[in-house]
């Protein structure tokens, strides 16, 4: 039997050579006679030592698949039954399908290793575009902002309720207990040097400066940071890749206006609640501490809180608030913005959220704490 060229695919068993020959065009387009041969039911085929694509007109993926449907068939491991006359592409994209059906680890590309003042460059340049992005949303912001104040029905004031209540309200009681710990630690490490001179005294003074000016602001700041700028990347960057926002911008809304307006507004309002709060369960901790350790009574720890420590102290601390609000705001939704349609993007924005907005407060900190000393305050 000698084979011939079709125009649909075809295999055909040679009797002489006990060889199997693929004919035809093995494509998308000429694979329905084939298939349905295959899908006879009860219909046997004879095995056969080898396959020969001699006669292939054309083959692509979909034919591989063909290929691989008909060896199965005929219950043929092409690891063991040649696949003769069959170039070097059509046996890598039969390997390549094959992998795939199977559900094998894919075919690793080795990447060029470059060298260190190129990767220098290529972050350099990512930075930079991060940077001019990021300027790009707080100009946005700052318009969307000067908008409203001069229309207030562009206030979404549903939407800033609700990232009150998520950003804010909801952070109290694991802001709460984690104050209340930081005075405690911070009682206890200064009474120890503070009792080895006889100056438990001073644990009041000591104690509710260190609260008021730093750890209330910086503990308040970390906490929000990780649970709320977080959890803005993660919202509007699952928007993106449902094409949530590319929605909104058909419709000719602004995604500033509706997302980030309303998170940094809520963000503003509560900050300073929020640290107030901190600082009052803070100075609980230190206060039972100091009792319990040096034996200062309660009232007496407040009445020298109130005669040392002035109120300009608390509001040193508190005046840290919108900036802090600002840059978790704007870091967790630019983050978001910057998602990509893919599965891990989500996830690795998120993480750059909280690690830029970490590090941005501990700069802006640094920063106030300078300038306080610069002003003597």
């Amino acid at each position: 039997m000698t084979p011939t060229t079709l125009t649909d695919a075809r295999w055909i068993l040679d009797s002489e050579t006990n060889c199997y020959f693929c004919e035809g065009a093995w494509s998308t387009l000429h694979l329905n006679s084939l298939t349905a041969t295959l899908n006879t039911p009860n219909k046997s085929y004879p095995s056969a030592p080898s396959i020969s694509g001699k006669h292939l007109t054309q083959f692509d993926s979909a034919g591989a698949l063909a290929l691989i449907h008909c060896l199965d068939r005929l219950k043929i491991n092409t690891d063991e039954t040649p696949l003769t006359d069959f170039t070097k592409e059509q046996l890598d994209l039969i390997a390549l399908v094959k992998t795939k059906k199977n559900g094998s680890k894919p075919i690793e590309i080795t990447q060029n290793n470059h060298g260190f003042f190129y990767t220098l460059g290529k972050e350099a340049v990512n930075k930079l575009e991060q940077i001019d992005g990021l300027i790009v949303l707080i100009g946005d912001l700052a318009d969307k902002l000067f908008l409203a104040t001069t229309h207030w029905r562009h206030f979404r004031y549903p939407s800033i309720l609700s990232n009150m209540g998520s950003a804010g309200v909801h952070a109290l009681p694991i802001l709460a207990l984690l104050s209340f710990l930081i005075g405690v630690v911070l009682a206890y490490q200064m009474g120890l040097q503070l009792e080895t001179y006889g100056a438990s005294v001073f644990i009041a003074y000591l104690s509710s400066m260190a609260i008021f000016r730093e750890f209330a602001p910086l503990i308040t700041a970390i906490i929000v940071a990780g649970r709320t700028s977080s959890a803005f990347t993660a919202q509007i960057g699952s928007m993106k890749i449902n094409e949530e926002i590319d929605a909104l911008n058909t419709m000719g809304l602004s995604p500033t206006e509706l997302l980030v307006v309303p998170k940094v507004i809520a963000l503003l309002i509560m900050f300073p609640l929020i640290m107030f709060w901190s600082d009052l369960f803070s100075i609980l901790g230190a206060m039972i501490m100091s009792k319990f350790m040096l034996g200062v009574g309660y009232l007496d720890f407040l009445s020298r809180v109130q005669e040392t420590v002035r109120f300009k102290q608390l509001m040193l601390g508190l005046y840290k608030a919108p900036a802090f609000a600002l840059l978790i705001a704007l870091v967790g939704c630019f983050q978001g913005f910057r998602v990509e349609p893919n599965a891990d993007s989500v996830g690795s924005q998120t993480t750059k959220s909280v690690v830029q907005a970490l590090f941005l407060i501990i700069v802006t900190d640094a920063a106030y704490s300078i300038i306080y000393s610069w002003l003597d305050l």
